[in-house]
């Protein structure tokens, strides 16, 4: 399937960057983690696109463990990141093309005893053909932004299925919040950074 972005979309020309999860986690259980990628849209907003895992009643909402750290299987890995997350996108054959807000609890304990106000979050579920080409994209992507500030502008990877996704389908979203789609519009925080071997201006001084 393909994406039509909205015209309005690429107005807000933010910048994209995308890291493999496992490069984040312990190396001990870093393995549970390949095939989910993390995608930052202006370094702040983050979309994960997590492999598809098994929903039954008994997970569904996810709720997280006492320790987060405490993941025993890629299924694990995969709950416990939908339930870290603002915006997920999975696949789901029979539910593919259908967004599901679901709650992000803090822990095992109820909203009334946690430190933390509960939270919502929204899965976007796509079928295994669309999840398989999002994949092969973001893996390029990100050996292209694989720096701490790398990162590419989203007109520049426009003809992407990827970026397609992102623009129709999530910040064209009802479900896209007006704070995010408010920091999509910010230039890009890092963009005063000057590259290595670059000399950085200096201030012209006024008399």
């Amino acid at each position: 399937m393909r994406f039509a972005a909205m015209k309005a979309s690429l107005e807000r020309d933010f910048t994209v960057s995308v890291r493999h999860q496992i490069w984040e986690e312990l190396s001990e259980k870093y393995e549970y983690y390949r095939g989910i990628y993390s995608v930052n849209l202006n370094f702040l907003v983050t979309v994960m696109f997590v492999p598809g895992f098994e929903i039954n009643e008994e997970q569904w909402p996810p709720v997280l463990p006492e320790n987060i750290d405490d993941v025993s299987s890629e299924n694990e890995a995969r709950l416990f990141t939908t339930a870290l997350s603002d915006y997920t996108v999975t696949p789901q054959t029979r539910w593919a093309g259908k967004a599901e807000k679901i709650p992000l609890p803090s822990g095992k304990e109820d909203g009334e005893n946690s430190d933390i106000n509960l939270q919502t979050g929204v899965v976007f579920y796509v079928s295994d053909r669309e999840f398989d080409v999002f994949s092969q994209e973001l893996s390029a992507l990100a050996q292209q932004t694989s720096g701490a500030h790398d990162s590419v502008k989203i007109s520049e990877i426009k003809e992407l299925e990827v970026s397609k996704f992102l623009l129709a389908k999530i910040v064209e979203s009802p479900h896209f919040s007006t704070r995010d789609l408010k920091i999509l519009t910010r230039e890009d925080k890092y963009s005063h950074i000057p590259l290595v071997g670059e000399t950085k201006l200096q201030p012209e001084r006024v008399a």
